[in-house]
């Protein structure tokens, strides 16, 4: 099975974090917390990846200006 990639970014909100006002090109997705995850903000890059994870959104501008979305 091939994964599937797309040109967006999605930010994962899990277990009450509070998610930051983002870009157009940023998909914010709020649930849960998840095992495997926990509580926090999770960056999901276009391939799949998590690029940034916090506790909070401290630090996400900088990684964001870093990679060209902000």
């Amino acid at each position: 099975m091939r994964r599937r990639s797309g040109p967006h970014w999605t930010l994962l909100a899990l277990g009450g974090a509070e998610a930051p006002a983002t870009t157009a090109r940023i998909r914010v997705v709020r649930g849960p917390a998840l095992a495997a995850y926990g509580p926090g903000l999770y960056l999901v890059r276009p391939d799949g990846y998590v690029g940034w994870a916090g506790d909070t959104a401290t630090g996400l501008a900088e990684y964001l200006a870093l990679v060209g979305l902000r």
